[in-house]
């Protein structure tokens, strides 16, 4: 199973692709957002590996997140990118700046906290 760092190491590319990503480009929309739950599902991933504990899949992870802070956010941001990955439509501009600069930083931050603080 994947370690913590490991997970680390994934979401952190994640992240720098999205810099490249043109937020004023409606064919970016999707993207940022579907690239923005990866990088959070890593983000959580690193989090339950600090726990001993691994998701196989989205399923499971999703009930080991349920009573963290982060929930919503993540429950969210999981439900946008499923809409980006396979509903015909588009998202919206501001369904994908929230996905980027909110709900992702939102996980991001509560996960490096609890990491730095475990021995």
């Amino acid at each position: 199973m994947p370690t913590t760092h490991e997970h680390v190491d994934k979401a952190e590319p994640f992240e720098r692709v999205l810099l490249d990503l043109d937020d004023q480009n409606p064919d970016h929309w999707d993207w940022i957002t579907v690239i923005a739950f990866y990088a959070a599902l890593h983000w959580v991933d690193a989090f339950l590996a600090t726990q001993n504990r691994h998701s196989m899949n989205h399923r499971a992870r999703n009930q080991s997140v349920a009573f963290l802070p982060f929930y919503g956010d993540y429950g969210e941001l999981y439900v946008l990118s499923r809409q980006a990955r396979y509903e015909a439509g588009h998202l919206e501009q501001d369904e994908a700046i929230r996905a980027r600069d909110f709900l992702l930083s939102q996980i991001r931050q509560w996960v490096q906290q609890q990491i730095s603080s475990t021995p």
